[in-house]
C-alpha cells in the first residue's frame, strides 16, 4: 500500500482541491463501485450506470476547488451522484414531453447464475422484474434513500449529506420506502419479507 493510499478520504480530497491526481485515482478506486452501483440501482442499465459514474467523478474533479473538509466524504460524493441523476431525470422528462419518448433505462440487464437452470433462471428474472416494478413505485426521495441504505450500506448521516435533509427526514424516508415496499410486494410473494428498520 502506497503512502497516499494510507490517507483518509477528506485528507484526500483537500489533496485533490489542490490539484493533485493521484489522490483523485485512490477516491476514484475506493468509490467507483459504490457509485457504480447506485446509478444501476435506479436506472437497471449497466451501461447508463458506466456514463453516470463517470459522470459524477468528472464533476467531481471540475468542482474540487469548492471542496470543504466538513462532514463525510461520501455523503458529498452521492450529493454530486443525486444531482446528476436528478439533471438526468428533468432531461428525460423535458424529452419525453417533447413527444420523443425515451425509456427510463430499465431494461432489466441481468447476469447469468451459473446455479439456476432454466426455469430457476426464469423464476429469478420474473421476480427481479417484480422487485424493480416495486421500486418504481416509489415517490423517488424514498427510492433513493431505500437504495442508498439497503442496497448500498450508507450510512443514515451520509445519505442525510447526499440528500442536504435532516437525519430524522431520511429515517422516515426509509421506513415509509420499506412500508410499501412490503404492501407492494406481499401481493407477489407469499411468505413474509424481512427487512429491517
Amino acid at each position: 500500500m502506497s503512502e497516499i493510499e494510507q490517507h483518509t478520504d477528506v485528507e484526500l480530497m483537500l489533496k485533490v482541491r489542490q490539484g493533485n491526481e493521484a489522490a483523485f485515482e485512490v477516491l476514484h478506486e475506493r468509490y467507483q463501485q459504490k457509485v457504480l452501483n447506485f446509478f444501476y440501482g435506479l436506472s437497471h442499465n449497466h451501461q447508463s450506470a458506466n456514463d453516470l459514474c463517470q459522470e459524477t467523478f468528472l464533476r467531481l474533479w471540475k468542482v474540487q476547488k469548492r471542496y470543504k473538509a466538513t462532514g463525510s466524504f461520501p455523503g458529498y460524493l452521492f450529493g454530486i451522484a443525486r444531482m446528476i441523476w436528478l439533471e438526468r431525470l428533468r432531461r428525460l422528462r423535458k424529452v419525453n414531453r417533447l413527444g420523443t419518448r425515451q425509456d427510463m433505462d430499465y431494461s432489466h440487464e441481468t447476469l447469468e447464475h451459473p446455479g439456476f437452470g432454466p426455469d430457476g433462471e426464469a423464476t429469478r428474472k420474473e421476480l427481479e422484474a417484480h422487485i424493480v416494478a416495486a421500486l418504481e413505485e416509489l415517490p423517488e426521495e424514498q427510492r433513493l434513500v431505500f437504495i442508498l441504505r439497503n442496497m448500498r450500506d450508507l450510512s443514515l448521516e451520509d445519505i442525510a449529506a447526499a440528500l442536504d435533509c435532516p437525519v430524522n427526514t431520511v429515517r422516515s424516508r426509509k421506513i415509509l420506502a420499506v412500508k410499501k415496499l412490503r404492501h407492494l410486494l406481499s401481493k407477489v410473494f407469499s411468505s413474509s419479507l424481512d427487512w429491517t428498520l
